[in-house]
């Protein structure tokens, strides 16, 4: 499935095809997760601003369920870009090795954009970062082309809607502490 285009009705009858990227963003935590949705938010601009975007988003530490995995790495390879966005301070994790080879096994025979997002802090100071370049290697065998960004989370502030949720469910208690017991039911 390459890149899509999607119908948008005008006034008078006819319809304008936008064009469509299907993305497929894989994030470790919440931190990566915003740094990727910045990233995401500023490639209409690079598109053109009449361009759809499609995205699907994973969190890193599901894909340690078999199931879930194999879901994953059936929809990139209906994406047109696969984005991983961490913090990249070790090795790629066993289970993101795991399911690039599940998407290699599912992947069609045409372009596909693989782009990492990782923190800018080196994870080893004065040497190759260990995740660039085992996805450099990756992508040369899966025949996709690699982009790599280095670039901090953007800041939530607080009296943005975002910085407001946040800050809400820092101070969310899952069970009050006087939460009132459930009584037994009558037989």
């Amino acid at each position: 499935m390459a890149a899509k285009a999607s119908r948008e009705s005008i006034q008078g009858g006819e319809v304008a095809i936008k064009p469509g990227l299907a993305v497929l963003l894989l994030y470790e935590d919440l931190r990566t997760a915003l740094r990727a949705k910045h990233s995401l938010d500023l490639l209409p601009l690079q598109l053109g601003g009449d361009a759809a975007l499609g995205t699907r988003l994973w969190r890193l530490d599901l894909l340690g369920k078999s199931l879930l995995a194999e879901q994953a790495a059936i929809e990139a390879a209906a994406a047109d870009v696969i984005i991983l966005s961490l913090h990249g301070r070790t090795a790629l994790r066993p289970a993101a090795r795991d399911w690039l080879n599940r998407w290699l096994d599912h992947k069609e025979d045409r372009p596909y954009a693989l782009a990492v997002l990782l923190d800018p802090e080196p994870a080893h100071p004065g040497g190759d970062d260990p995740v660039v370049a085992y996805l450099t290697r990756f992508a040369q065998a899966a025949h996709a082309d690699l982009f790599c960004g280095f670039c901090s989370a953007p800041v939530l502030w607080p009296s943005s809607r975002a910085g407001k949720i946040m800050g809400r469910a820092s101070n969310f208690e899952a069970v009050p502490a006087e939460a009132p017991t459930r009584a037994e039911p009558r037989l």
